[in-house]
């Protein structure tokens, strides 16, 4: 588990004549976990002093005290997980509203989900989110704008990009064209296949790019979160619909090959460009997702009760043996993300935000992105 958390986290270097690494040691008590980093006079001393959300997800913990000492860092967890409790917003006209407060000490890479719940984007560059009508799925997508938006991912100036394509033309078509409104050119919206076509080439382009910039970096290993990179997005709703209307002809072959290969090239090289595939789908079979697009996917939000049979195309990377049943609680949802050490989906409640109309959509839109000033702030 600890040698998996050193290379996802650049915990090392490695050169032709030298190996570096972090060194920890894990002890534990009754009722917690205490985990004691090293310093050893390198480059990684001041990584290893902050480390309390990496770990945090690592171990689904909530941290409980941290002691820096002159040679360690001292992290103790309580052992005893909080009962999961759903983030709920009221409307805009409400103080419960949501707003960049909510989103302030959330590392770039890291999305919130519960009081005790978060995955990292480093770790997890493409995203599945599934269930059948009415199990939540909408509100599951519009967690995922907003936390999108929050780390100004589509606001114009900075250099990044939300991209939608809904083949139902449904709610996330709408979603995306309110976005559009509101925040310009840096947000795209289709549903037709051609649609799809342009934005994910164009999503692969603003990927190259990025391995440029990083290629040119002095630092070792690094990725775009290192660099300060703002992640872009890629969201694709029910693209089963597309392959459908691409149709047989020789065109519509050809077209649908092209959407595969330029989603593909994003599920595979994705991550250290902070280009993320968002796929929604009601059923992740192989007719509505190929199989070869489902196995890149590493972190799945599940709404409803699935049959054992879509829980195995679902969760193909789990055991499988005890899963959680939930209530059928509004949110609820089955969760599994790599690099949380888990064996198991678990059960979780996505945030939910309670609106009624568009103008409110936009109200919390306008409430929760950075300015173009604010952002450069950050990343600098």
């Amino acid at each position: 588990m600890i040698q998996e958390f050193i290379i996802n986290n650049g915990l090392y270097k490695e050169t032709s004549d030298i190996f570096l690494s972090a060194v920890f040691t894990i002890l534990e008590r009754e009722n917690e976990i205490s985990i004691t980093a090293y310093k050893m006079g390198n480059f990684l001393d001041s990584k290893v002093e902050g480390l309390d959300t990496e770990l945090s997800g690592l171990l689904s913990l909530d941290i409980n005290n941290k002691k820096i000492f002159a040679d360690r860092v001292e992290y103790v967890f309580e052992k005893n997980k909080r009962e999961i409790e759903q983030y709920v917003f009221a409307n805009s006209d409400s103080k419960e509203n949501l707003t960049r407060d909510f989103f302030q000490n959330i590392p770039k890479d890291i999305i919130k989900l519960s009081n005790t719940q978060q995955f990292s984007l480093k770790q997890n560059t493409n995203i599945g989110l599934y269930g059948r009508t009415g199990t939540g799925k909408t509100v599951t997508l519009q967690w995922m704008l907003y936390s999108a938006l929050a780390k100004g991912s589509g606001i114009k100036g900075s250099d990044s990009y939300i991209k939608i394509c809904d083949g139902k033309g449904a709610d996330l078509f709408a979603l995306g064209g309110i976005l559009k409104n509101i925040l310009g050119e840096n947000i795209s919206v289709g549903q037709t296949p051609n649609s799809l076509a342009k934005l994910s080439r164009e999503m692969v382009e603003i990927m190259d790019e990025r391995y440029e910039l990083i290629s040119k970096s002095q630092a070792l290993n690094a990725d775009g979160y290192d660099l300060n990179m703002i992640p872009s997005f890629l969201f694709v709703d029910e693209l089963a619909s597309i392959k459908d209307s691409c149709g047989s002809s020789k065109e519509g072959k050809a077209l649908w090959n092209e959407i595969l290969q330029n989603l593909g090239l994003i599920a595979r090289k994705g991550r250290q460009a902070c280009c993320h595939w968002v796929c929604s789908t009601q059923d992740p079979n192989s007719e509505n997702l190929p199989v070869e697009l489902r196995t890149q996917i590493s972190a799945v939000l599940y709404g409803g009760s699935p049959s054992s049979e879509r829980l195995r195309m679902a969760f193909s990377m789990c055991d499988l043996e005890n899963v959680p049943r939930g209530l059928g609680e509004r949110g609820e949802a089955l969760f599994y993300a790599d690099g949380l050490s888990m064996n198991e989906p678990e059960l979780t409640k996505i945030p939910f935000v309670n609106l009624q109309t568009k103008q409110e959509f936009g109200k919390v839109v306008l409430n929760i992105i950075p300015s173009i000033k604010e952002l450069r702030a950050e990343y600098e």
